[in-house]
């Protein structure tokens, strides 16, 4: 598991809720188009939302907000002490991993049900 800065979380985040609310948004709405030519597009939209679903889903429940690293060199010797300071904050639920993993796997779906769309229909 990798851990992310809170800048990457937000980015990912970002990206991965707003292709989830693209889709919610595009269910709700009553004249979806189901062409054959607009299915491509939905589709390559939705798939950055996915990927970074799923980099939320395994960068575990770490988030890095700071790393710092100081370096003492003594005066009179040729010693050099080095310490890193991290801070970070650890979310409290593991449950997001697995919200995350919901989320790519609905993006997914759809994504799929697109294909199919794109490779069935007739216009």
């Amino acid at each position: 598991m990798a851990n992310l800065s809170i800048l990457e979380f937000a980015v990912y985040g970002f990206v991965a809720y707003a292709s989830l609310l693209m889709l919610i948004i595009s269910a709700i709405k009553t004249e979806i188009p189901t062409t054959r030519s607009l299915a491509i597009v939905r589709a390559i939209y939705l798939m950055p939302g996915a990927i970074c679903a799923l980099v939320l889903a395994s960068s575990g429940i770490i988030v890095v907000t700071s790393d710092v690293t100081n370096t003492i060199v003594a005066v009179n010797t040729t010693e050099v002490w080095t310490e890193t300071v991290s801070s970070s904050i650890s979310l409290m639920n593991p449950v997001w991993g697995a919200l995350h993993v919901m989320i790519f796997v609905v993006i997914m779906i759809f994504v799929v049900t697109q294909i199919m769309n794109l490779l069935t229909k007739t216009d």
